[in-house]
């Protein structure tokens, strides 16, 4: 017996996205006005299941902008476990402030030219849901554990 593709839900969530936008002709067109040119092809390439090539995250985000859905990078988040261990404080604070310097890098790239598209805002709206996920786990790991006492063998 075969084993099933785990990327096949990634693959089906693709079709729906492209189908959302109208299609790969429109997909394809969307994208060479939202953010770089991506052609008919490759789109093709990108919803067939077993195929190696998947959509790179900012043609998603950029076909997501454009339909007005989030079909893709919602599936993802639905696929993430919904419990997050928490590791050791000093990383998950790390994990914050490198998480929030990436924010603040990408923001101020996107607004070199003194705007902010539609796809610029989906994608600061993702790093901002990342962060927001890393301070949850650095609040987790506050959490009171098993506490050793100084000179005890527990």
């Amino acid at each position: 017996m075969s084993r099933p593709d785990p990327s096949r839900w990634l693959k089906l969530k693709t079709r729906q996205l492209i189908a959302a936008c109208g299609g790969l002709d429109e997909a394809s067109r969307a994208c060479a006005e939202g953010c770089r040119s991506y052609s008919v092809p490759h789109l093709s390439r990108c919803q067939v299941a077993g195929g190696p090539d998947f959509l790179p995250i900012d043609i998603v985000l950029c076909l997501e902008a454009y339909c007005g859905e989030a079909i893709v990078t919602a599936a993802m988040a639905e696929a993430r476990p919904s419990v997050v261990e928490a590791g050791d404080l000093r990383d998950e604070l790390s994990d914050v402030v490198e998480g929030g310097a990436a924010l603040m890098t990408r923001y101020r790239a996107v607004m070199a030219d003194g705007r902010m598209d539609a796809v610029e805002r989906a994608e600061m709206s993702s790093l901002l849901d990342s962060l927001v996920d890393e301070v949850r786990q650095a609040q987790a790991a506050l959490t009171p554990g098993p506490q050793l006492v100084k000179g005890s063998a527990q």
